[in-house]
């Protein structure tokens, strides 16, 4: 063996008897001395700090995030809270002067009301402002509201400065030189300033416009311009550093809100706040006076409406600031100054323009109402019809039906020569009588017996109302015997049907028929022979017929 081998394994066995001593002292030590030992290492948690921002950034941002979160979160929650506090409390002052000029607003700016009270409630407000060295990510020196507590700010600034270096090393892989300048959270919003060795980190509450960012710059500006040698040269040694005068200027910021809005309202001219209130009673004034002027519209309107010599013309009102204007058309100046007399009656009205036009040759709407009234009646009557009518003076419209094209032209040319018709909306329909007969024959005979001669008497009746209308007549057959010998006595019946309705009923209209070798659809010829011997007489359908 070796001289080297023993003295390592001499080196063995006197750490394996040492180790259990050594490991109990400072067990012991830590113990008896925790405070002393934290004091020794804490100079050195700085430069572990920034070494493992720069070699493990993710890890960092891993470990940080869960606590990080949380705490944001609980500014978002009570933030929201506040904001739905002061628009209940605002709802609720309902009535109040604020209230009204908060609904004249929203009106002219054409937006709802809960947008303005979001609007009023969501100005930025600074919670809390921390200095934060940008090499190695500690927080040099801190402001918060009074209302608000940051918890762990050393973890917030530690938190934002990995947050920051990870977006900045990312744009400019992207070929970008821009650093990251706001963190939106919820409600609130990070503002990030930042200068050489140092940055700002702003928790905004609320919408922050100009001056906002303009108050963060400025007061980095001041803190770089008389404290920049310190910041750079700071080594984790809080001592030595201008921590208080720093912390002074910082709490400057809390004071500042955004003044924008409030700076806008120094500016204005008194007179504008009177615009509001003189567009209200503006408005006011329009709306009283057009729920007068339609009142007024309405009493004319009921007064001609009353008046059984007025009410067949058709007459106009329209009113406009109290002056009625009226048009028109009368037959004679009597209904004119009629009108006149009863518009006079109505109080509130300044000025009357009567300008109903006087038409002589007019005829008296009652009289030519009444003559169609007489016309269509004898109509209805003689001719077995259903017509009726709607009169919109000098408008005629026709309804109903007729049994017969002829009948109805005669109508039309009737009524056209009523004086006081200048149209006539025809809508009268073609309904033909309803008509179905069925003759029976005996066996190998074409003699009409006494059953089919009724029958054809009252179908003789019913084509006087419809003597243009087509008469078909379909002939079957009992199918026995010989088949061209039973369509012989098939085309013979139905010639002496035409013949029976043209000598016995003078008809004129059209007749056309049918031979089938086969009994009427239902009917068993070795059953009911008597009844495949027949003929089926109907009234033909047309497009002008309903």
């Amino acid at each position: 063996m070796s001289q080297t081998e023993n003295i390592n394994k001499e080196e063995e066995a006197l750490e394996g008897a040492l180790s259990p001593i050594v490991n109990k002292l400072i067990d012991r030590n830590f113990e008896n001395s925790g405070d002393k030992i934290a004091s020794q290492i804490a100079p050195l948690i700085g430069g572990a700090i920034r070494e493992q921002i720069k070699s493990q950034k993710d890890d960092i941002v891993d470990a940080l995030y869960p606590v990080m979160g949380n705490m944001i979160s609980k500014f978002v929650t009570k933030s929201l809270e506040e904001l739905l506090n002061k628009i209940n409390d605002q709802i609720q002052n309902g009535l109040s002067a604020k209230a009204i000029k908060r609904k004249i607003k929203a009106k002219i700016k054409g937006v709802s009301e809960t947008e303005l009270l979001i609007e009023e409630n969501s100005s930025a407000k600074i919670k809390a402002v921390l200095l934060i060295h940008k090499e190695s990510g500690m927080l040099l020196t801190k402001v918060e509201n009074e209302e608000e507590s940051l918890g762990d700010a050393d973890m917030l600034a530690s938190m934002m400065t990995a947050i920051r270096s990870f977006v900045n090393d990312w744009v400019a892989n992207n070929n970008s030189h821009q650093e990251l300048g706001e963190i939106e959270y919820g409600g609130n919003k990070i503002i990030i300033e930042a200068s050489g060795y140092s940055y700002l980190a702003v928790i905004v509450e609320g919408a922050a416009y100009t001056k906002t960012y303009e108050n963060i710059r400025t007061t980095l500006e001041s803190i770089v311009l008389e404290y920049g040698d310190n910041i750079k040269e700071f080594q984790g040694n809080f001592e030595e550093f201008p921590k208080e005068p720093i912390k002074e200027k910082l709490q400057k910021l809390l004071q500042v809100t955004d003044s924008e809005e409030s700076e806008e309202k120094k500016g204005r001219s008194p007179l504008l706040m009177l615009l509001p209130l003189l567009l209200f009673t503006y408005l006011i004034y329009v709306f009283y006076n057009d729920y007068v002027d339609e009142k007024l519209q309405e009493k004319i309107v009921s007064q001609i409406e009353e008046t059984p010599q007025l009410s067949p013309f058709k007459i106009t009102v329209d009113v406009k600031n109290k002056v009625a204007t009226i048009n028109g058309r009368v037959p004679f100046v009597y209904y004119k100054e009629l009108l006149q007399k009863r518009v006079a009656t109505i109080q509130g009205l300044d000025t009357v323009h009567n300008d109903i036009k006087v038409t002589p040759t007019l005829t008296d709407p009652m009289q030519v109402s009444a003559n169609i009234a007489y016309l269509i009646k004898g109509f209805n009557l003689n001719q077995n019809a259903n017509i009726n009518y709607k009169f919109d003076y000098n408008n005629l419209t026709l309804l109903g039906y007729v049994t017969d094209k002829t009948d109805k032209e005669n109508l039309l040319k009737a009524l056209q020569t009523i004086q006081g018709i200048s149209s006539i909306t025809d809508k009268i329909k073609i309904k033909i009588p309803s008509i179905y007969e069925v003759l029976y024959f005996d066996t190998a005979t074409t003699k009409l017996n006494d059953d089919a001669i009724t029958k054809l008497t009252e179908v003789i009746k019913k084509l006087k109302k419809a003597p243009t209308a087509t008469i078909e007549l379909n002939a079957y057959s009992d199918m026995i015997g010989d088949t061209q010998k039973n369509r012989e006595l098939a085309q013979k019946r139905v010639e002496a049907i035409s013949r029976y309705l043209i000598e016995h009923g003078k008809i004129t209209n059209k007749i056309e028929s049918k031979i089938f070798d086969r009994p009427p659809a239902g009917i068993d010829a070795t059953k009911e022979p008597k009844k495949a011997r027949s003929i089926i007489l109907t009234l033909k359908k047309s497009k002008e017929n309903v």
